[in-house]
């Protein structure tokens, strides 16, 4: 089989796999138990939100909250940081479901809410960015890296227009596609940061958030106030040691460019890349008449799996943001996403490149 949906989800690498069996088996203990395995337990989370903060590059001060997902991580930075008294909430249109779907509740229960334009490559627009923003705006909320199209956003030059026109607005970011996969540090003037274990080899059931001052976060969840009382439940301690294996073994490989590079390079010029100076392990691909459906159908008889977009988005996959990005109906219908990971190879990218090319070439002869 050849995996090429690692936008979706990742195969969980070695190490995760072995953490989280340690801990699902011999180390099962609830980490808020006052024993020494639970002491254990409880100090091996705060090692690994240790670690999560040095990744991003900022200090450990107990603001790295865990979730059960990524979801979850982004309605509590959006949910838990909005006020009855906020003016203007602003989101880009090329946000994920997660948070373009709060963002439509929030305005549908009264709030003001805009949404900044894409340009022509899926980052935010940022004239349109520029425009939209007024002294009054209290809640911004960016995506780093778009799932669908790779696009990447700046968040420096993001804040810093931010900084001057609102400097008191709160700003999150939804980093899923970015942590562990670009090297960066994250921004100080950032408020919250969402994250997750899945997209980067660890398991599914674990999101993080980071958050730069908890005072202006309120819990969405309640119970026996857990996460600094801002995420209370059991802690899913084996699910945190899988995401701690992931982290370890984090790997910024250049070789996941040449694979991108290869198959752009080779492929059917029909095909049209979907933006540019997009991150190397997402790659957006529309043939205008062709169903880009039936063509991952067709790769899947050969044991090929690709996607048409986010696997978050149900039937309508991949419309809003590439419809956002100006493309047409055909373009959007003919549409198709590729998705890298340190695994793949350039041997995998030159099988499927080819596949690619002749399935198009079938499909448009029809």
């Amino acid at each position: 089989m050849i995996y090429f949906d690692n936008a979706s989800t990742t195969k969980p690498c070695e190490k995760s796999v072995r953490y989280l069996n340690e801990y699902l088996t011999d180390k099962f203990f609830n980490a808020s138990s006052i024993y020494k395995q639970g002491i254990d337990n409880k100090t091996a989370i705060t090692n690994c939100k240790k670690l999560i903060a040095k990744t991003l590059g900022v200090e450990f001060k107990d603001n790295v909250i865990f979730t059960g997902s990524a979801t979850e991580a982004n309605n509590l930075a959006i949910l838990g940081s909005v006020r009855k008294n906020f003016k203007k909430l602003i989101f880009s249109a090329g946000e994920h479901p997660s948070v373009y779907n709060t963002a439509l509740d929030l305005q549908n229960k009264g709030y003001n809410v805009e949404f900044v334009n894409l340009n022509k490559n899926g980052s935010v627009d940022i004239a349109d960015f520029k425009n939209k923003l007024t002294p009054d705006t209290s809640f911004i909320s960016i995506m780093h890296v778009n799932n669908e199209t790779g696009a990447i956003n700046n968040l420096n030059e993001l804040i810093s227009i931010k900084n001057r026109i609102c400097p008191n607005a709160i700003f999150h970011s939804d980093g899923v596609q970015a942590f562990g996969k670009l090297k960066f540090t994250l921004n100080r003037d950032i408020d919250l940061y969402s994250i997750s274990a899945h997209k980067i080899h660890g398991p599914k059931g674990v999101g993080a958030l980071y958050v730069k001052n908890k005072a202006k976060l309120n819990p969405i969840v309640f119970g026996g106030g857990q996460e600094y009382n801002l995420r209370s439940g059991t802690e899913n301690v084996a699910g945190i040691m899988g995401f701690t294996g992931a982290i370890e073994e984090i790997n910024y490989n250049n070789s996941i460019e040449s694979i991108k590079s290869y198959i752009i390079e080779n492929l059917n010029p029909n095909f049209k890349v979907n933006g540019e100076e997009t991150s190397p392990y997402i790659l957006s691909l529309s043939y205008k008449g062709i169903n880009g459906e039936t063509l991952v159908h067709m790769l899947e008889n050969e044991d090929i799996l690709i996607s048409r977009g986010s696997a978050c988005s149900g039937s309508k996959v991949g419309n809003r943001i590439l419809t956002a990005m100006g493309l047409d109906k055909d373009s959007v219908v003919g549409s198709i996403r590729l998705s890298f990971s340190r695994y793949n190879t350039l041997g995998e990218a030159k099988i499927v490149t080819q596949k690619l090319n002749d399935f198009s070439t079938k499909l448009s002869n029809l």
